[in-house]
């Protein structure tokens, strides 16, 4: 269960560091197979030769030793260095540099950051790797009126010969006062790349259980000169140039941030980066520009999740204070089974656009659970193909939340499954001088209960009634689970490679339609369900195109049409109408609909595409002025849970319609 805000925060921060640390590490000895132990109290009267009977006294001579794989640099427990530690000397795969604490009590070592220097971090690794920190206290106060860079653990590397540094764990550190300026170079702990002659980049990093307190500007994080790619546009003076290399094996785990300037945490140019277990709460605390909770950029298949985030706060000065982001560049990100409430600026940020020349595709939010989040529940600034679903909100009585406030740009996004609970009365609007574009997003399955604006959704599927939460409006995720006779159980949409368990870790289901919401209250039985025909509205009967996403002109046609109520007509070329429908793995499927066109010279496409790796499509081409069926076989790839299908204007400057799709296993 998460803990109650209440609870962490009646602990003053001193209090708060004790209560997290570990028991004392045992002192270690020298060992001619893992490296020698050497020592550093800052509190002794002489200088000695660094072993545990004569240890080191000054920084300045831990920071001359050479250090070599499996050795350990420990710290006296209680004995504050000034002054800024920069060790030199890697490990090595299996004998990694410790540095920790040694000696008796629950104090920990302190290294205390000289505002008088000219240094930026009080603990700075340089072009090392293998290296595993343990149970420091790291601070940087400046009480200066100017404010300039300051970091409390910087981890550095810039054009290493090998292009990769690698290994690095950070465990049950505390970081806290690190008064730094507003850019978003001071931090609590960054890992950051830079130089611009070698491409280099972090492998496996990993921060834990550590607390970071009280910082300017930015929390956890990371960063690299080598981002420039076209989805990231021209940020950053990228221009043209295209030289993005990922960090690897990114792991962010179980850290509490608390009070910091600006953001919580940020990925940044990582692939397959890890952000889980975290909690981040009282952010964006002073005016240093627009921040967010826990955000991604610039990255590839981000995964964020089991997290708290609460009480971000948005600034008279900028449009952010959201609890997550998917901001521009980022390619698959997923955000799943974290926990948001109260956040001035809002649950969710879709920014794709907000950089010039930028794009994000792909982002995937599914069963959170975002309880009386501010300013709007999605505050949608560009996405190219997000998919929002089974995922619980509650607004309570008084609350002018919207559920979707929509920025400049296109942010297709396909929502499904999912509860809101709105006793406030926000809706669906524009931002500034944007409109609200309902034509961006389609709904399925979804239950609105409360407030009832005049643009709600058109869902076919919707349910109005009281969904019966077991509390709503209390501090539990547990007060937000559907009650027994709730008519969202079984109401929810059928969702491809949908994670497989909802927020509390039960299964959910991948055949039968699964609960409305980020619980899977009700049991289900796959096996006897039969598969349904993974295509939705195939016949267009709903009223809207929902779950059909498109682009081009495609309009629901309810004169021309093979039967039932409408079609879908797409034109002139290029156009298309498009939906993603679950299939498995190795297995054939006959793709069939009705097509026509509406002149000589024009043809339609009805195919399926993406459902291997090789790029593979298949298509039933029509060119006929009347009606008439085809289809097309296409067979999955070996690790396919999705394929896409089109109705698609391909050359011509008439129109073509299509109707009646389904697919069948062939």
């Amino acid at each position: 269960m998460l803990l109650h805000r209440s609870l962490r925060r009646a602990l003053p921060l001193a209090l708060a560091a004790a209560t997290l640390l570990t028991p004392a590490l045992p002192a270690a000895t020298a060992d001619a197979a893992t490296g020698t132990a050497w020592y550093l109290d800052c509190s002794a009267a002489n200088n000695g030769s660094g072993s545990q009977a004569a240890p080191w006294n000054s920084l300045a001579s831990a920071n001359a030793h050479l250090f070599q794989p499996g050795d350990q640099l420990l710290l006296k427990r209680g004995a504050t260095c000034t002054g800024t530690l920069r060790p030199q000397g890697s490990g090595t795969a299996g004998a990694p540099i410790i540095l920790a604490g040694y000696g008796t009590g629950t104090a920990r070592p302190v290294v205390a950051g000289d505002p008088a220097s000219s240094q930026n971090a009080a603990v700075h690794l340089y072009n090392v790797e293998q290296w595993e920190i343990r149970d420091l206290e790291i601070t940087f106060r400046d009480t200066a009126a100017t404010k300039r860079e300051r970091n409390g653990l910087l981890v550095e590397i810039a054009d290493l010969p090998s292009g990769v540094g690698t290994h690095y764990l950070v465990d049950d550190v505390y970081v806290h006062d690190v008064n730094g300026d507003a850019t978003k170079w001071s931090n609590g702990i960054q890992f950051r790349v830079s130089g611009t002659t070698t491409p280099t980049n972090f492998d496996d990093v990993t921060v834990q259980n550590s607390q970071i307190a009280h910082v300017d500007r930015e929390g956890l994080t990371n960063r690299s000169t080598w981002m420039c790619r076209p989805s990231y546009g021209t940020g950053d003076g990228c221009g043209t140039t295209d030289n993005w290399r990922a960090s690897t094996r990114l792991v962010f785990r179980g850290n509490t941030i608390q009070d910091t300037g600006g953001d919580g945490i940020v990925v940044r140019a990582a692939d397959h980066a890890l952000v889980e277990h975290n909690t981040a709460f009282d952010l964006a605390m002073r005016p240093m520009g627009s921040n967010a909770g826990i955000w991604t950029i610039n990255s590839d298949f981000t995964t964020v999740q089991y997290n708290e985030v609460h009480h971000v706060r948005r600034l008279s000065d900028n449009n952010d204070g959201m609890a997550f982001d998917s901001d521009y560049g980022n390619n698959g990100a997923l955000f799943q089974y974290n926990s948001s409430h109260d956040n001035q600026g809002g649950f969710m940020l879709f920014c794709g656009a907000c950089g010039a020349g930028s794009s994000s595709t792909g982002t995937v939010v599914r069963n959170n659970l975002s309880r009386a989040d501010q300013s709007r529940w999605l505050f949608a600034v560009g996405e190219k193909n997000a998919r929002m679903y089974n995922n619980t909100v509650y607004l309570p009585a008084g609350s002018t939340t919207p559920i979707i406030q929509q920025g400049s740009g296109t942010s297709t996004t396909a929502l499904s499954g999912n509860l809101f609970y709105n006793l406030g009365s926000g809706g669906y609007t524009g931002f500034g001088t944007s409109t609200y574009k309902p034509g961006d997003f389609s709904w399925d399955a979804n239950a609105f209960f409360g407030t009832h604006p005049a643009n709600e959704p058109a869902d076919a599927r919707k349910v109005t009634a009281d969904p019966q939460p077991a509390n709503p409006g209390g501090a539990d995720p547990a007060d937000y689970r559907l009650g027994a006779a709730s008519p969202a159980r079984g109401a929810g949409a059928v969702v491809p490679a949908n994670g497989g368990q909802d927020f509390f870790g039960a299964p959910v289901p991948q055949v039968c339609r699964p609960d409305i919401g980020f619980q899977q209250a009700s049991a289900f039985d796959d096996a006897g369900c039969s598969a349904p025909d993974p295509v939705r509205n195939g016949g267009f009967e709903a009223g809207t195109l929902a779950p059909w996403t498109y682009y081009g002109g495609v309009q629901l046609d309810t004169a021309n049409l093979h039967s039932g109520s409408a079609a879908v007509r797409v034109g002139p070329a290029q156009a298309a109408a498009e939906q993603v429908i679950a299939v498995h793995p190795n297995t054939s499927y006959r793709l069939t609909g009705w097509g026509r066109v509406s002149a000589a010279g024009t043809e339609l496409s009805l195919g399926a595409k993406e459902y291997d790796t090789a790029g593979s499509s298949n298509r039933a081409a029509f060119t006929a002025t009347g009606w008439s069926q085809g289809s097309a076989v296409f067979t999955t790839g070996p690790t396919a849970t999705t394929a896409r299908i089109y109705c698609y204007a391909r050359t011509g400057s008439g129109y073509g319609w299509c109707d009646d799709v389904t697919v069948t296993k062939a």
